[in-house]
């Protein structure tokens, strides 16, 4: 080999490697900073304008201050070299006076609405260090009130602890994050010296602990305690990138699923980390009681699917929705105007002619549907019918069941409880048009139901109250905990009722609510228009 070659060959090679180089440094270079990205940025704190809590950092508690958030403070860094370019200031918070009882002087209708402004910080600490955030508008920050017609909680982002005045009154505010929630603080409006008039607002919330990361929460049997109702406290939210198509179906171990808009079959475990992705048809899974998933693997092809995204089986039935409902003996779907049932093992039990299935409900021995504006139809787990009954103008909104009574709506106005064996109506309560939500069993027995305004009846068929305020959106109504419901109402406003009408609390920082899902073991699932999902305890 000449000395020339070798000079090209020497060349070449010191080329190669310099080519090399100018395309692994940029890749390394974008891999290292989307690390630090993910690991340093908002977060799921959200922090008001900030950038986040560095990593490894938790949020240990929050404090509900009075008045706007503050701009923290900045700590200038060292005089450097001339030479480099100065680092920016580090900005700092310290812990503000928490607010205790406010009370506020103006009223609405009679005087115009006025804002009331609060601010929250979160403290954070990393083994023993500890920083503190304004977290106020984050969007991980959760804001509630106890009663919407006094004090109307703020909603997300830029007005986050921004609460307006309603009709007088006393209400309890509260913020919370990933768990873990603020103290509750009294606000009188239009009351006289509300620290006195105004009864003192609870100083624990036992369900405030925040769910251990990757565990799952224990399945509950019988009728949950009084204490496992709902305290309005954001445990984790989850964003699939996608908005929701149905429902969000939930697991005995408060595992849930739901598919989106993308055809994409999300499971997710009860602290929010997702555990299924992989296709899917239809608008809504139902979960089985072995855990066992059931959707649409295409327009016409029921399919069963493990927890661990496993394909277990798949039976074609003609194109359908989606299963509306699962046992631990059957899986019911609605396939154009016949009712398909499928057994747990994928074969066929049977096929009926009902007309198009809107909404239906499991008995011990089959199940109980409703078409719209048709009959309600009752079938035993043969396929054999039972009795149909047509409420008033047909049926219309929901059909529920418990203890040997079947509820449904009426598009003629109203509830009816049904007798299960022979489907005579037992009872009738009216509403002044037709039922869009509900009806809605909570444990105790009342019926809840949603039309021109909701509507709280006990289970021997009286009406207990309406609420004219908070009238019902189209996602509807969803019984939950002892004796409450969760009511997706217009304005884009949350609320949880007891049974007796009273409010737990209630909140605008979901946005447009799309659909809502409650576990036996007492977690709320709220789905949004931008397919957030947030779990509430």
């Amino acid at each position: 080999m000449t000395a020339r070659a070798g000079i090209v060959i020497a060349h070449s090679l010191m080329f190669s490697r310099w080519l090399r180089w100018l395309v692994v440094a940029p890749v390394v270079l974008f891999v290292f900073g989307a690390i630090m990205l993910s690991c340093g940025g908002g977060g799921g704190y959200g922090g008001g304008g900030g950038s986040g809590p560095p990593p490894g950092f938790s949020l240990e508690s929050m404090t509900i201050s009075t008045g706007a958030p503050v701009s923290p403070t900045f700590t200038p860094t060292p005089k450097g070299s001339p030479t480099h370019t100065p680092k920016p200031a580090t900005p700092t918070m310290t812990p503000r006076p928490p607010a205790t009882t406010t009370c506020v002087a103006t009223t609405a209708p009679s005087a115009a609405p006025s804002p009331l402004a609060f601010n929250v910080i979160g403290t954070f600490t990393k083994y023993a260090r500890i920083q503190y955030q304004d977290i106020t508008a984050g969007t991980g920050t959760f804001w509630t009130s106890t009663n919407n017609n006094v004090l109307q909680a703020p909603p997300s982002g830029p007005l986050g602890g921004l609460y307006t005045t309603g009709y007088a009154g006393c209400v309890c505010i509260l913020a919370s994050n990933s768990g873990v929630s603020s103290q509750q603080v009294g606000v009188g409006v239009g009351v006289d010296d509300c620290a006195d008039n105004c009864p003192a607002c609870p100083t624990a919330l036992p369900t405030a602990t925040p769910t251990p990361k990757g565990a799952l929460e224990p399945a509950a049997s019988g009728t949950p305690a009084p204490s496992a109702r709902s305290a309005g406290i954001l445990m984790w939210t989850f964003d699939p990138g996608a908005e929701l198509r149905g429902r969000i179906a939930t697991g005995d171990d408060g595992s849930i699923y739901f598919i989106t808009r993308d055809g994409v079959l999300h499971g997710l475990n009860s602290a929010g980390k997702e555990t299924m992705h992989r296709y899917a048809d239809g608008l809504s899974p139902a979960v089985m009681p072995d855990g066992n998933v059931v959707a649409m693997s295409s327009r016409s092809e029921l399919a069963a699917i493990g927890p661990d995204g496993a394909m277990l089986w798949n039976l074609e039935i003609g194109e359908s929705a989606g299963p509306l409902a699962a046992t631990d003996r059957a899986i019911y779907a609605s396939a154009g105007a016949d009712l398909v049932s499928v057994s747990t093992s994928g074969s066929l039990n049977w096929r009926m002619s009902v007309g198009p299935v809107t909404a239906a409900a499991t008995t011990p021995d089959g199940v109980v549907v409703g078409t719209s504006r048709g009959a309600v139809t009752a079938l035993a787990s043969d396929g054999a019918v039972v009795w149909t009954f047509t409420p008033d103008g047909g049926f219309s909104g929901s059909v529920a069941y418990a203890d040997e009574v079947v509820y449904a709506g009426s598009a003629g106005g109203g509830v009816y409880a049904i007798d299960l064996r022979t489907g005579n109506p037992i009872w009738h309560v009216n509403s002044a048009h037709a039922v869009t939500t509900g009806p809605a069993v909570a444990s105790s027995g009342t019926i809840f139901a949603g039309s021109d305004t909701i509507y709280g009846v006990s289970a021997d068929g009286q009406l207990r109250w309406k609420d004219p305020t908070l009238k019902p959106g189209d996602a509807g109504l969803f019984a939950l905990g002892y004796d409450s419901v969760f009511d997706a109402a217009t304005g884009d406003v949350g609320a949880v009722l007891m049974g007796d009408g009273s409010y737990v609390w209630t909140s605008r920082s979901f946005g447009k609510i799309t659909t809502a899902a409650s576990s036996p073991s007492g977690m709320l699932y709220v789905g949004t228009s931008t397919g957030r999902i947030f779990a509430i305890r």
